[in-house]
């Protein structure tokens, strides 16, 4: 038996879609299919029961779960450890992405996988989403990290045949309102009740922007606009100084517990409805040839954000 298919198992049962897992896998879904029947023969007993669309873990599948994660990650680490040996020679790895490195760990990400593979050099262009997008189509770099959105993203059918998105994080929309503000003991907040606010708002020409301003009309007004800026620290500093509302995806109003504002925020978060979400992308071409060096990176963040990376830490001097 191929030990990938431990692998191959994991992402099934995280993906519950064959479509889904074998894209993230980069294999054919008949190949996924024939090494998960093969990995059932070789356990005795079904993994999964199949229905049209989605798949789900038997109890069976649930007991093997756990063995084959950690076979997985064992085979990732092996894998890793040979790929830093073996790749001697610099290598560049062109990576377009939106500015919300920190907000979604992607930073973190980064600056690890520099620590761990320092011959893989890695070359970063911050852009709007909208940039980002165009910069993959061209050519102009190797993989992409942008927003998407189902509802609120033009999509071309045509050209988005030809990307491969891989899911990394969810996030929607709140509104940022200054302290004392009526609505701030709210759980959750209809957007049309914000129609008489003063808005302060992501950059114009941006996907934030062009969201936010799409959201509002829906919502039956066009927002009065005070201020822009592609500056998350000026936009929060209209909320607090000017008594503006902000609308911005909840993480980019969530602070480190080491921040200034963690302890005592100078505005309320309140969640938007009905909600409008959006989720952080890894893309590629689908009909470009994946180096290498792409899908350990792409292996790499996906491992990062299911917890089996332990990210580094400065150590500390003793006093």
């Amino acid at each position: 038996m191929d030990i990938s298919y431990f692998r191959e198992f994991v992402m099934l049962a995280q993906t519950q879609n064959y479509w889904a897992a074998a894209e993230r896998l980069f294999i054919g879904q008949s190949s996924l299919s024939k090494h998960i029947m093969t990995l059932e023969k070789q356990l005795g007993a079904p993994l999964f029961t199949r229905t049209s669309r989605r798949v789900a873990l038997t109890e069976f599948g649930r007991l093997m779960l756990p063995y084959a994660q950690s076979i997985a990650r064992l085979q990732y680490e092996y894998e890793s450890a040979a790929f830093s040996y073996l790749h001697d020679e610099g290598r560049l790895l062109r990576i377009s992405t939106i500015p919300a490195l920190t907000a979604y760990n992607i930073a973190d990400i980064l600056v690890r996988f520099q620590l761990d593979f320092p011959r893989i050099k890695i070359q970063t262009d911050e852009a709007d989403t909208l940039v980002v997008r165009e910069q993959l189509f061209e050519g102009r770099c190797d993989l992409a990290i942008y927003r998407d959105s189902a509802a609120y993203l033009e999509h071309d059918p045509v050209r988005e045949q030809h990307i491969v998105r891989i899911p990394y994080v969810a996030d929607r929309l709140v509104a940022v309102l200054p302290k004392n503000h009526p609505l701030e003991g709210e759980d959750r907040l209809e957007l049309a009740r914000l129609r008489d606010e003063r808005f302060t708002l992501i950059k114009r020409d941006t996907l934030p922007y062009s969201l936010c301003l799409r959201a509002c009309r829906e919502a039956g007004f066009t927002p009065k606009v005070l201020f822009t800026s592609h500056s998350l620290d000026a936009v929060l500093d209209m909320v607090n100084k000017r008594s503006c509302v902000a609308l911005l995806f909840e993480q980019h109003a969530t602070f480190p517990t080491d921040s200034v504002f963690a302890a005592a925020p100078p505005f309320t978060v309140v969640p938007i409805i009905p909600e409008i979400q959006t989720t952080v992308c890894l893309a590629y071409l689908k009909d470009t040839p994946l180096s290498t060096e792409i899908r350990h990176f792409i292996d790499y963040c996906m491992m990062y954000k299911n917890g089996r990376l332990i990210p580094k830490r400065q150590e500390s001097t003793a006093e």
